[in-house]
């Protein structure tokens, strides 16, 4: 049998027969039974529920589980085949970041009024920049010697934690 309950904190903690620690959550009903329930999530993410979510849970062999959970106070709205992953503040009443995955192949984080530059493409551009300015410097030198040359080595802003094929 499923039920719908109102959150009413999150908790981490090892319940009952669970092999180790995970989001619990303290539950109401719409009787003002209260219990605490294990939420299940998919393997490799981790959600925290907010008080005032809304949690569906099933039985299962003798104990209840949370299995999804909807926050209705804050409205987002993904278009057909877009994912969006967001979080939220503690209160669970505003959005903090956000993740638009876009049927177009695009992503945005955190909007869409800035673009990223990628490090292969920046110094490829920089070093022609700086061939370009070497030829100049080459060309107006004046009096004996060999002129100087000018470097530029951007190797510390690649960032190797966000990657793109775009």
């Amino acid at each position: 049998m499923s039920r719908l309950y109102t959150i009413v904190k999150m908790i981490w903690q090892t319940l009952r027969r669970s092999p180790g620690a995970a989001i619990t959550i303290q539950v109401e009903s719409q009787l003002g039974e209260t219990r605490e329930i294990e939420y299940y999530q998919l393997p490799g993410i981790s959600a925290g529920p907010t008080p005032q979510d809304r949690a569906a849970t099933i039985d299962m062999k003798g104990f209840r589980v949370a299995v999804a959970s909807q926050n209705y106070r804050i409205e987002i709205e993904p278009e057909a085949g877009q994912v969006i992953i967001y979080s939220t503040n503690a209160a669970g009443d505003t959005e903090q970041a956000r993740i638009g995955l876009n049927t177009d192949g695009t992503i945005d984080l955190n909007g869409t009024s800035k673009t990223l530059v990628t490090h292969s493409e920046l110094d490829t551009a920089l070093q022609a920049m700086l061939t370009a300015i070497n030829a100049n410097l080459a060309a107006k030198l004046d009096g004996a010697g060999s002129p100087g040359t000018a470097t530029l080595d951007i190797s510390a802003a690649n960032a190797t934690t966000l990657r793109t094929d775009g």
